[in-house]
Parts: C-alpha cells; sequence; structure tokens
C-alpha cells in the first residue's frame, strides 16, 4: 500500500474486505467557489467535481471505482488503490487551483452530475 502522503489532501483506508476507500471532507476552504455557483459544497458536489476531472483525464478509471458520498463526506471505494491515486490527484489540482474546481463545478452543473 502506498504513503498516505501521495493521497493527500485525502485519506486513504482499507477495509477488512480488502476494498480501498478514499475519503475526502475538507470542504471549509473551498464552499464560497460552490457557493458562488449556486452550490452547496458538499460530499455530493465534489463527486460531480470528481466525475468531471476523471472523465477528461483517465474515464477509464471511472469504471474502477464507486462513489460513496454524502453531505460531509466525499468518498470512493476501489479493489486497489491505484485508481485512488488518480482520484486523489484530481481533488489535488482542484483544490490546489481554484479556477480548475471553478469550471469543474461549472461543466457538472452542465452534465447533470450536480442535481
Amino acid at each position: 500500500m502506498s504513503s498516505n502522503h501521495d493521497f493527500a489532501p485525502c485519506r486513504l483506508m482499507e477495509s477488512d474486505s480488502g476494498e480501498y476507500s478514499l475519503i475526502f471532507d475538507d470542504f471549509d476552504d473551498y464552499v464560497d467557489i460552490f457557493d458562488e455557483q449556486g452550490w452547496e459544497g458538499n460530499g455530493y458536489a465534489w463527486e460531480g467535481v470528481v466525475q468531471v476531472m476523471l472523465a477528461d483525464r483517465v474515464p477509464e478509471i471511472l469504471d474502477q471505482i464507486e462513489f460513496d458520498s454524502e453531505t460531509g463526506l466525499f468518498s470512493v471505494t476501489a479493489r486497489s488503490d491505484d485508481p485512488l491515486l488518480e482520484v486523489a490527484a484530481v481533488i489535488r489540482e482542484a483544490t490546489v487551483d481554484l479556477d480548475v474546481l471553478a469550471d469543474a463545478i461549472a461543466r457538472a452543473e452542465e452534465q447533470g452530475l450536480l442535481d
């Protein structure tokens, strides 16, 4: 298993069944960007952002992961940690470059992923 550092700003957890979960819940710094576009910056909204970004960059990853978010938590599971590295990479990019995040929110809304 890779070190948690590779997954920042997310956390990687391994379940007893051997599946991996990637968790992200540090929404506070990004709520305003969602707010400006009329959305709550919750786990479901981050799910839409991640779907749009992965579809652009590594669409095959979408077949290897399962979203399991809730209001206060973005969560995705997979059988190995490799696809979760890609998920962490797009979340990291969106949290480092707020223009990328704003664009992904707009595109997720256009595609109906924020409903």
